[in-house]
């Protein structure tokens, strides 16, 4: 396992992340998302010791990276926003990459490369966006870590290279024997890859969602009432993510039959019940208050 404690960070004397803590198994995909420039960068560079924590430590089963520098093998990251493998040709990256990573499996790098149409001579920085995305997950998928780390892999992609990406991510944690930790603007895409996700808000992780467990309790649903007023019901235990006109879409985080009773009881003009998604749950989240100011 590997374990995020307490983990923090300042840049310039602003605080970019603090006190943030989790656990991330082998066999698990996460998601971490956030707002631009809320830190989730940071946050691998400082889990890689890019930076230095200013406190707080990472351990992989149970072994402080920052005291054991071995232990870093089991993680993987490539930074995209300053990549030191520009001037590299593909077929000089795994002299490269084996000298970090023992186990790196040279054999399969170059049977990726042939899959996937890739030749070997040509420069990575010659790549399209889409094609170094491809590679850079080769390097990790050969490396053997146990844990990678892919920041915005989707970014700006194609169709067909995100599916392809999204594939091999989940065919390699079918044996339990790697974790994935990915950071993503397109929601959509973390939603149908991701048993967990991460919020990262106001340099804090704010919620740590298992999916299914969310998805069990929560509900999202589209409402219209006879009256203008909004019932306190909904002030009380929903959030408001969407509006038009009288047409009110919420989430409950936690909707039990009791709400359920009670909400059919102030009855609606409309209650109709929605698929959930991440992107509801993060609409959800952005501020701390409810959503319904938006309606005064």
């Amino acid at each position: 396992m590997l374990r995020v404690s307490k983990l923090t960070k300042k840049i310039e004397r602003r605080q970019i992340i603090e006190d943030v803590s989790f656990d991330w198994q082998p066999g698990e995909i996460v998601g971490l998302v956030g707002r631009n420039g809320v830190g989730k960068t940071t946050l691998f560079r400082t889990m890689t010791r890019q930076y230095i924590a200013d406190a707080g430590q990472v351990l992989i089963d149970q072994h402080d990276l920052g005291a054991e520098p071995a232990a870093q093998r089991q993680l993987f990251f490539v930074d995209t926003q300053y990549n030191f493998l520009s001037n590299y040709r593909l077929r000089e990256l795994p002299d490269f990459f084996a000298l970090v990573y023992t186990d790196f499996d040279q054999s399969r790098y170059t049977q990726l490369l042939d899959r996937f149409q890739l030749n070997g001579r040509d420069q990575y920085r010659r790549l399209s966006k889409g094609m170094r995305a491809l590679v850079n997950l080769i390097l990790a998928l050969t490396s053997n870590a146990t844990y990678i780390i892919l920041d915005e892999p989707f970014d700006g992609l194609d169709v067909i290279v995100r599916e392809n990406i999204a594939s091999m991510v989940i065919d390699e944690v079918a044996d339990q024997t790697k974790g994935f930790l990915i950071s993503s603007h397109d929601l959509n895409e973390l939603d149908g890859l991701s048993d967990r996700v991460l919020l990262l808000k106001d340099s804090r992780l704010a919620h740590d969602y298992n999916l299914e467990d969310v998805r069990a309790k929560a509900k999202k649903i589209q409402l219209v009432f006879k009256d203008k007023e909004i019932p306190q019901l909904l002030k009380d235990h929903s959030k408001l993510i969407r509006v038009s006109g009288r047409v009110l879409v919420v989430v409950f985080p936690d909707f039990t039959p009791e709400l359920d009773a009670q909400l059919r009881a102030l009855n609606p003009v409309l209650l109709e019940e929605l698929p959930l998604t991440l992107e509801d749950l993060f609409r959800a989240n952005l501020s701390q208050d409810t959503g319904y100011q938006l309606l005064k």
